[in-house]
């Protein structure tokens, strides 16, 4: 089974957010930080995508939702 890594570009893009809206998030400590870290950016799982799109009040599309 292959896992989903995002960074913050792509939970912008898939959520049609401007990716300041997700990074205030943390900054406000709504969310905690994600786990994982690469050149100190930030790498967000499925799972870190779907609780930033609930803290959004959107929907999150799972892979196989977004290919259909």
């Amino acid at each position: 089974m292959t896992h989903e890594l995002f960074l913050l570009g792509d939970l912008s893009r898939l959520l049609d957010v401007p990716p300041h809206r997700i990074t205030y998030l943390f900054v406000k400590r709504a969310l905690p930080e994600p786990e994982l870290r690469l050149g100190n950016r930030r790498v967000f799982t499925s799972e870190d995508g779907r609780a930033i799109a609930k803290a959004l009040g959107l929907e999150w599309k799972t892979e196989t939702d977004r290919k259909k």
